[in-house]
């Protein structure tokens, strides 16, 4: 590759020109470990760019394609690009369960808020004398995101039978507190006052609330942490990636130097 930084387009079209006609050899030598100057030379000469070139011409050329060749052929896999490779394959790997189970802890906090705001529904509408199971229905559903289906399907069922369409919706939800507000519901589709049925709901909230309060709290602070993390993160890299790694190359590179004098010393 040439640089082609301040050149006029008469120069800039000669130098695409040179490369051109550099990578025409470079590919034909290319993972040819055993190619000698002398190879490289025979086959400038043989080619119709250098037909009429004079013997310095031949000889630059030749130096020029000679040393981008051994560049080229001196490339190899190195180590820490196997291990770069290998860290970033199982990161790629593991990125799509990562995201589902930062979504299913994202749907799990949904979900408590949403039968929190169930309970503080419910907790207004029971004491309300004329209040039934199928209003409270509907109030979940106009407020209901995530169980807005079976809820909706449980009140289309309602009709053809209260207790029955309350038991098909607790078959299909799985989270646990708003099966406890269904059987509630189908308590009170037997008669029981609706305020006896939700007697229990008062302490539950409270303690739903304060178990939701210690969560946010832990999770704040685990944000804080990485925060932290995030915040000090560049100065240890500067620190590591321009003070400590150098040192240690340089250690390296000095302790390999004294094992080869004193290996040249012990064999004079």
């Amino acid at each position: 590759m040439i640089l082609l930084v301040g050149l006029d387009k008469k120069d800039e079209k000669k130098a695409m020109e040179l490369t051109e006609q550099d990578n025409k050899f470079l590919d034909l030598f290319r993972g040819d470990l055993d190619v000698t100057e002398k190879d490289v030379r025979q086959a400038v000469e043989r080619s119709k760019y250098y037909e009429e070139a004079q013997s310095e011409e031949i000889d630059k050329a030749v130096e020029r394609i000679f040393k981008k060749l051994k560049v080229i052929n001196s490339e190899s896999l190195q180590a820490f690009e196997v291990l770069f490779s290998v860290v970033f394959m199982v990161v790629a790997y593991m990125m799509p369960i990562w995201i589902l189970f930062f979504q299913v802890k994202m749907r799990q906090l949904e979900m408590e808020d949403e039968v929190m705001q169930f309970q503080t529904i419910i907790l207004m509408l029971m004491r309300i004398e004329r209040v039934n199971v199928e209003i409270i229905l509907e109030w979940l559903e106009r407020y209901a995101n995530i169980f807005k289906a079976p809820i909706t399907k449980c009140l289309n069922n309602y009709e053809a039978g209260a207790w029955e369409a309350l038991e098909e919706m607790k078959e299909e939800v799985t989270y646990l507190q708003l099966i406890r507000i269904i059987e509630s519901l189908q308590a009170a589709v037997e008669k029981i006052p609706i305020k006896e049925a939700f007697d229990e709901l008062d302490s539950e909230r409270d303690y739903y609330q304060a178990k939701r309060k210690e969560t946010n709290d832990r999770l704040i602070s685990r944000k804080g942490m990485i925060g932290k993390f995030i915040g000090f993160s560049p100065m240890v890299s500067m620190f590591v990636l321009y003070l400590i790694i150098p040192l240690v190359f340089i250690g390296m590179i000095a302790m390999s130097n004294s094992f080869k004098t004193m290996t040249a010393m012990m064999n004079k």
